[in-house]
Parts: C-alpha cells; structure tokens; sequence
C-alpha cells in the first residue's frame, strides 16, 4: 500500500478556503431548517472536532467539515465512498475522529468541490456504527495510509473508504426502529 503525503497547512488552507467557506455555508443554510446563521469556528473548537457554528433558535449546532477538491465518485460512480478515520495518529495509537465519541460535533459535512456534491450525516450515529462496523469493515474495504508532514508534526493517519449506501443502512438497522431486519435495499 502507497503512503501519501500531505503539507498540514497547505491542506488546512484548502479545506477553509473563501470558496469552501461560501458553498459550506450555503448547504449549512440550506440543509438545516431553522437555521439562521453559520460561522467559522475558532481553532480552539477545531481540535474538538467542531469546523462552524450554525446558529438555530435558542441553540448552536457543531460542524464537522471534510471538504475535498476533487470527487472521485464522479468518475467512479460504483465506488462513492466516504473516508472514516481509524486512526488519527498511528504512532500513538490515537482513535480517528470517527470513532472519537469524545469529539464535539453534532454533523459531519463531506463537500467535493469540483462537483459541488455533499453529504451532511449526524455524527453521533456515524460514530456509533463505525465504531460498531469499523473492524469488519476495514477488512471488506479499500485502506489508505496518509503522512502529514508540517509545522514540527509528522505522523500518519488512517482511513478506511465505506460505501455510502453501507453506511446509511447500517444507521438505518442501527436507528430506523427494527434492527433485526438485515434485508434493506437501497
């Protein structure tokens, strides 16, 4: 397996660039009902997990945002997947944020940027059925290794890339009320 190589900063930039910035808010906005107003999170409320505040009636929602330049699933519609952290840092044994139920985050927002697609999931289910699924599916699924070098840091992470369909039955079995039933088709 191919370790990939990524600058920190470079890939911090990317992720919040103006235009990131623009189209998260916009499905924030659009997605959410009720919601009025979102904000960049201070980097304080980054490293637990929380990239926006979307202001709703009497409360504030945390965001997670994944936001990728490119979206493979368009020219490979039969793998439209979604990476899910098993590891944060390899080397010292430190759980992914998927799995982290410690984070504080209330969704999880995948935005591709060429393509404009996106997927808003409520993380504390997400979490729940990786954490349920992750092992089983680490070995069914293709793995990726990833090194990030920068700003005095350099360790690896690892994600594995679960179908969406896969994911959303599992939430589904997990949450739609008879989990015995294994047969659902989407």
């Amino acid at each position: 397996m191919q370790v990939r190589d990524f600058d920190f900063a470079g890939q911090l930039i990317m992720s919040s660039g103006h235009a990131a910035s623009a189209e998260v808010k916009d499905i924030l906005l659009a997605c959410l009902p009720g919601a009025t107003n979102v904000t960049k999170a201070s980097n304080h409320n980054d490293r637990m997990g929380v990239d926006w505040w979307v202001e709703m009636p009497g409360r504030h929602i945390a965001v997670d945002a994944k936001v990728r330049e490119s979206d493979w699933a368009a020219s490979h519609p039969d793998q439209d997947d979604l990476a899910l952290e098993t590891w944060s840092v390899v080397e010292r044994g430190k759980i992914g944020w998927t799995r982290d139920a410690s984070k504080r985050c209330d969704f999880v927002l995948w935005l591709w940027q060429d393509t404009g697609r996106h997927c808003l999931v409520s993380f504390p289910m997400l979490c729940r059925v990786f954490c349920d699924n992750w092992e089983q599916w680490k070995s069914l699924y293709k793995k990726n290794v990833q090194r990030t070098v920068g700003g005095g840091m350099d360790y690896h992470s690892e994600c594995i890339f679960v179908p969406r369909k896969v994911l959303w039955r599992e939430m589904y079995l997990c949450y739609g009320g008879n989990p015995t039933i294994k047969e659902v088709v989407f």
